[in-house]
């Protein structure tokens, strides 16, 4: 085993179940910024995202500048999205 898959669960998966209800725990978005995030996300969730790829999705966002988010919502969006794949 990798010293990247120890620090890394790659078998874990956050699915659009668990990902729209940790969505709704972010109480600053907006439901624009919701749907955005639901269609920016919408191919990856079929077959889930590990910890690895909703990392990567998410840095992806951080420094997009044409999207709706600002860094402090990405930033509880994947407080929120990582957290679920810790339960």
């Amino acid at each position: 085993m990798s010293i990247f898959n120890f620090l890394t669960d790659t078998t874990k998966k956050i699915y659009r179940r668990e990902f729209n209800q940790a969505l709704g725990k972010v109480s600053n978005l907006s439901k624009e910024e919701k749907k955005y995030l639901n269609e920016v996300f919408k191919g990856d969730l079929n077959d889930g995202l590990s910890e690895y790829e909703l990392r990567q999705r998410i840095n992806k966002l951080r420094y997009n500048a044409t999207d709706p988010l600002d860094s402090y919502d990405v930033e509880q969006v994947k407080k929120k999205l990582l957290g679920e794949l810790k339960k």
